[in-house]
């Protein structure tokens, strides 16, 4: 940490990516929302996309009727199936998020508000992803901003893929084998024996 305005505070548990220096000065009652409001963004941002992909891939009977008819005929343009939908708009957002940053603050905040809409309101336009796309990565990327653990958030954008991937091949049964394998993998884990 030399030079750096960061400290290391370990062991570091699961939960402590989720807490906030400012949940300390607020009630408890509210803290506690605000907690499980960001644990609902992490699950949302993991597996949104992947749920999207299983569902519209292979166990589309579990989608009402009326919103599978919107699904399709959202979808009736789109010459690529969900993966490739997903894995384009996925990589589009980590693009616009990368350039964002790079860029001073006041023309990043307004590039990748602007692009983000133009970017999508284009790629819908031209046929290249359906509206339910866009609407599933817009909330896969408002939850993965919520996550205050940079680590964390760079974990659950990295893990995005994988899950995708296994949900294309696999549908739900995929997703859940995703989960069981990274369920094992973080409880294995430990933090200066902790």
């Amino acid at each position: 940490v030399d030079r750096s305005p960061s400290v290391i505070i370990a062991p570091a548990t699961f939960t402590t990516f989720f807490q906030n220096v400012d949940d300390y000065s607020t009630r408890w009652l509210i803290a506690s929302f605000i907690r499980l409001l960001r644990f609902a963004a992490f699950l949302i941002a993991l597996f949104l996309p992947a749920i999207y992909i299983a569902l519209i891939s292979f166990n589309y009977e579990v989608i009402p009727l009326e919103l599978f008819l919107s699904i399709a005929e959202s979808r009736e343009r789109v010459p690529f199936p969900p993966l490739v939908e997903a894995f384009m708009m996925e990589i589009t957002l980590e693009m616009m998020r990368e350039a964002g940053i790079r860029l001073p603050a006041p023309i990043g905040q307004t590039i990748g508000i602007v692009g983000g809409i133009v970017i999508g309101q284009a790629a819908v336009q031209a046929g290249i992803v359906s509206n339910i796309m866009v609407i599933v990565v817009a909330t896969t990327a408002i939850a993965s901003f919520i996550l205050p653990s940079y680590d964390m958030g760079t974990a659950v954008r990295l893990l995005r893929f994988p899950m995708m991937l296994m949900a294309s091949l696999f549908g739900i049964i995929g997703i859940m084998i995703s989960s069981i394998v990274l369920a094992i993998h973080v409880i294995s884990m430990q933090s200066l024996g902790t």
